[in-house]
């Protein structure tokens, strides 16, 4: 369960903060998961997938992810991206809230 609920999350992260990215605002935000879907993953714009198109953006992820550079990713690793998230989350919040709200 949490294996896939960490590939769904790898997915559509990166969707999400494109979508509500105050710095780079979206204007023709997808309608639907498959037009997200599409929209990130479609790189050369066929109107399709390719196995390479799907896996690549995972490929950048696990690098980013091994630290270390070792090959696979430990507890660690994955303890210090949940931080970075979270704090990121954080910052979005407190850039999102009413001024004396913050």
């Amino acid at each position: 369960m949490k294996k896939s609920l960490l590939v769904t999350a790898s997915l559509l992260l990166p969707a999400i903060s494109l979508a509500q990215s105050p710095q780079s605002p979206n204007p023709h935000p997808p309608g639907s998961m498959a037009d997200a879907f599409m929209m990130q993953l479609d790189t050369n714009k066929d109107g399709k997938v390719s196995k390479a198109e799907f896996i690549a953006p995972h490929e950048r992820r696990f690098a980013q992810m091994d630290k270390n550079g070792d090959g696979s990713v430990d507890r660690a690793e994955i303890e210090a991206l949940e931080k970075a998230m979270r704090e990121r989350m954080q910052q979005m919040r407190q850039q999102q809230a009413p001024a004396g709200k913050q």
